[in-house]
């Protein structure tokens, strides 16, 4: 199968499902608390399992000696991203933090799989997990410190960080470095409930739309965010890759997963932390529509850089 026709399939399902939440508000099936109960459930039992079950999977041990790598190519691709968010993004907003969170961190996980499984083959999966390991290392630090940027005490900070998501990342970084597995009894329903993280989002994501004035979601403010999401913050990566050298099947990958659309649970996070929900759904939206034409686009522009 193509790479555009995989990355269609994916931004279709995406789709199907956010509509499933769509038309359950729209009908009646849900009530205007749905979406605060459901991204609470998310949030404190979907996602620890998904942080449990991407850290301690086999491909994260299969790969031992790439993982040194792709550590350093991640934090480079944060750190470039988070500078050039600093930059495109200037504090002259009230939702300054949310826009910096959408261009930071991307939908590695559900488009990242199938694609980079698709290119190259177990390598891609595991610089995909790779990915998906950090994206939840960083949002759960970076990201949550962004959203609580100015608004709380440095202690009320620290407070609000402990929160499942981070502590199943510390317990599974120790269970890693220990090597420590979970006993299929446990490990089989984590994985059956970290499987739920996709659809559980895209169906809260659907509701948020329902709620939402979808004239207001389509903003200038989106749209220039979702450039720098789907083009302008993945060709700065690409080309300091390609100048670093750096661009080999690994470089290459994890840089997929970066140019990915806007992750799924910055939306869900917005609601948590107290934040409008409109503009990153906007955001994730467009950005997700975008990815069907920039992100086959891009790929195509490492493989034909890493030739030269």
């Amino acid at each position: 199968m193509s790479l555009f026709l995989i990355a269609l399939k994916q931004i279709i399902e995406l789709f199907l499902m956010m509509g499933f939440g769509y038309l359950c508000r729209k009908s009646g099936a849900v009530d205007g608390t749905a979406r605060k109960q459901l991204t609470t459930v998310l949030m404190n039992v979907v996602m620890p399992c998904v942080i449990l079950d991407s850290f301690l999977s086999e491909e994260s041990s299969s790969f031992g000696s790439l993982v040194f790598e792709g550590i350093l190519l991640l934090i480079a691709i944060y750190l470039i991203s988070i500078l050039a968010s600093m930059i495109l993004i200037r504090k002259n907003s009230e939702t300054f933090q949310i826009e910096r969170l959408s261009v930071i961190f991307s939908n590695a996980g559900f488009l990242g799989i199938p694609l980079l499984s698709a290119l190259y083959g177990e390598l891609g999966r595991f610089c995909a997990i790779l990915a998906m390991i950090a994206f939840n290392v960083m949002f759960w630090t970076y990201g949550a410190f962004l959203l609580t940027e100015g608004k709380t005490s440095l202690k009320d900070t620290l407070r609000q960080l402990m929160t499942p998501p981070l502590i199943a990342v510390a317990a599974a970084v120790v269970m890693l470095l220990l090597s420590v597995r979970l006993p299929s009894v446990i490990a089989e329903p984590v994985a059956s409930v970290a499987a739920m993280n996709s659809p559980f989002a895209m169906i809260v994501t659907g509701i948020t739309l329902a709620e939402s004035d979808l004239t207001k979601l389509f903003s200038l403010r989106v749209i220039i965010a979702c450039l720098h999401k789907n083009i302008i913050i993945p060709i700065i990566a690409g080309g300091v890759f390609f100048a670093a050298g750096l661009l080999d099947e690994v470089g290459i990958s994890l840089l997929t997963t970066a140019a990915c659309p806007t992750a799924a649970m910055v939306p869900m996070v917005s609601i948590q932390y107290g934040h409008d929900a409109q503009i990153p759904s906007g955001i994730f939206t467009l950005s997700t529509l975008m990815s069907l034409i920039t992100l086959p686009l891009y790929v195509y522009m490492l493989s034909r850089l890493a030739s030269l």
